[in-house]
């Protein structure tokens, strides 16, 4: 459900309560990201529906949101499971050299001329992100650093990088 004008910001972990309340696992960086939005869109049948937020709070590492047309439980249940995302336009901005993970997903890795393979996801540890390539048969898991990767080609979709052979060996 790729659609380069919008991004997404979080799935529906379930319900909370009895009043149409939904559970969201925050897929950005800073969750309280949710309080500055006033609609959001949800993924249904292949589509994207426009809710508007009523209400919303952080609950341990998730957001709670109420919104509007959504007043039990089990409209809230018929939610569970599916992305939350925003228009692009709305998407905080981002220092030079930071980038959105939906956007490197994909990318050719090249470790100097040799393709490595492709960025097939990328995880985030709370510390340092980790690169999951996948070239062919093997997979590598690699530290999301500066000085293993050296560039984004963002119109070639490509990720020139310099891993040494024993980190490519772990």
């Amino acid at each position: 459900m790729k659609n380069d004008n919008i991004m997404i910001i979080g799935r529906i972990l379930g319900v909370h309560g009895i009043k149409g309340e939904i559970k969201v696992l925050p897929l950005t960086d800073d969750p309280e990201r949710f309080f500055d939005l006033e609609t959001i869109k949800i993924s249904k049948d292949k589509n994207w529906v426009d809710y508007t937020i009523t209400g919303q709070r952080l609950h341990k590492n998730n957001v709670i949101i109420y919104l509007e047309g959504i007043k039990t439980r089990n409209d809230a249940e018929a939610l569970m499971g599916q992305l939350i995302a925003i228009d692009r336009e709305l998407a905080v901005a981002l220092s030079e050299d930071e980038y959105f993970i939906e956007d490197l997903l994909g990318f050719t890795v090249y470790n100097g001329d040799e393709i490595l393979g492709k960025l097939t996801d990328i995880m985030q540890t709370g510390g340092i992100d980790v690169y999951i390539i996948t070239g062919g048969k093997k997979t590598y898991c690699i530290p999301a650093r500066k000085i293993y990767f050296e560039d984004f080609n963002l119109e070639e979709h490509q990720i020139k990088a310099n891993i040494p052979q024993e980190i490519l060996e772990l």
